[in-house]
């Protein structure tokens, strides 16, 4: 587990907590295809949302976040995450 802010962002594996996944609904596939975000009044966000929702947290990524919510960006950011999430073998690192 790791923290990322002083506001308590936790990093999880998925696989130490089948219980939470269980909880929310979330499947092993659900987990392989994208990253996952609970926020503390247990909404469940997932892909580009969940991304967008861990950059609040971050002090000089938080004006990127609210790009999110401007009328065509909500879109081309989640196809541009479903992309990347599906091409991820082809990045450096992988």
């Amino acid at each position: 587990m790791q923290t990322l802010s002083r506001q308590q962002i936790v990093i999880t594996p998925w696989h130490t907590i089948p219980d939470l996944l269980a909880r929310y609904n979330l499947s092993l596939d659900d987990v392989l295809s994208q990253v996952w975000f609970i926020t503390t009044e247990e909404k469940v966000l997932g892909g580009a949302a969940a991304v967008n929702q861990c950059l609040r947290y971050i002090w000089w990524a938080r004006p990127l976040a609210f790009l999110y919510h401007l009328p065509g960006l909500h879109p081309l950011e989640d196809w541009l995450y479903r992309w990347s999430a599906t091409h991820r073998h082809l990045m450096p690192g992988s």
